[in-house]
């Protein structure tokens, strides 16, 4: 379902995790889809999975899901964001899991960010911008 207002459209593709609070999945404004920070959350259950590199992978196909909804690939993100509570421990896990899923690059630019805290007490959130012309 999505909703139109002015040259926006509100994503908010099957298949995809329900919001946790009052936000939108995504936004298609032109040729860019910009995706809100997904978390390692499963979308059959709309709870967290279990495990770190599972949490983290999960959060990158979340946003992965909603960027196809659009027909944009990961290798149309121009731009990720990337928090962590624990810069040491959290890092290297990003950095593995996305360089598997972006099969060794090029990788799109990277703000990596270590906060107090995330919503449900969680480790990893990510969010994208992608290219995807109309």
């Amino acid at each position: 379902m999505s909703e139109k207002k002015s040259n926006l459209r509100y994503l908010s593709p099957e298949g995809a995790i329900e919001p946790t609070g009052t936000w939108s999945l995504a936004t298609r404004a032109g040729d860019h889809v910009f995706v809100a920070g997904m978390r390692g959350i499963d979308p059959a259950t709309n709870e967290l999975v279990a495990g770190d590199e599972n949490r983290i992978r999960q959060a990158f196909v979340n946003m992965a899901h909603i960027a196809a909804s659009e027909g944009a690939g990961l290798g149309a993100a121009v731009r990720l964001t990337v928090y962590v509570t624990d810069m040491d421990r959290y890092r290297p896990i990003v950095n593995k899991v996305q360089e598997e899923m972006w099969s060794g690059g090029p990788y799109p630019p990277r703000t990596i960010l270590e906060v107090s805290a995330l919503n449900q007490d969680d480790i990893f959130e990510v969010e994208g911008t992608f290219y995807a012309p109309v």
